[in-house]
């Protein structure tokens, strides 16, 4: 059975900063960093908590991102649509510099928005939740893998 395992504050009171539903026993964890605005009901809310596998890290705008320490692993970040282009950018730009090896998802409908080089991936908004789970396995190259514990990042 999956549980809330930990809820902390990031870099204040109203800040979600990690969430993780997750049996640690098994399974790689995926960790995925979420950028911007998200609420209960959203495609990536919902369907990472509800994964087994996945520990979600939120930093509400990516001034918070500064704060988290360089050592953390993240092989997921997610931008959302709730950022301004400028926020889009400076995300971007400072995940590819502090996690090189992390893949970059953007929320996003629309045109182009991003250089190439500061995202992976682009999912709608409304996109369901097998499209998201499905865009962060080919981003992993083989989410089966993970899951099942064969492959180490």
């Amino acid at each position: 059975m999956n549980r809330l395992g930990e809820v902390t504050t990031f870099a204040n009171e109203h800040t979600i900063r990690t969430l993780s539903r997750k049996d640690t026993r098994g399974a790689k964890t995926i960790h995925v960093l979420s950028v911007g605005s998200v609420d209960r009901g959203s495609v990536v809310h919902d369907t990472l908590l509800d994964g087994a596998s996945f520990h979600l890290t939120i930093a509400i705008d990516y001034r918070e991102l500064w704060g988290m320490p360089t050592q953390e692993s993240i092989h997921v970040a997610i931008l959302h649509n709730t950022l301004s282009s400028f926020e889009l950018e400076a995300a971007g730009r400072l995940i590819r510099r502090r996690w090189p090896l992390a893949r970059i998802l953007v929320v996003s409908s629309g045109e182009s928005f991003l250089e190439d080089a500061l995202y992976d991936d682009r999912v709608a908004p409304t996109a369901a939740p097998e499209v998201l789970l499905t865009t962060i396995e080919q981003l992993l190259g083989g989410w089966h893998e993970w899951r099942h514990g064969d492959v180490v990042m």
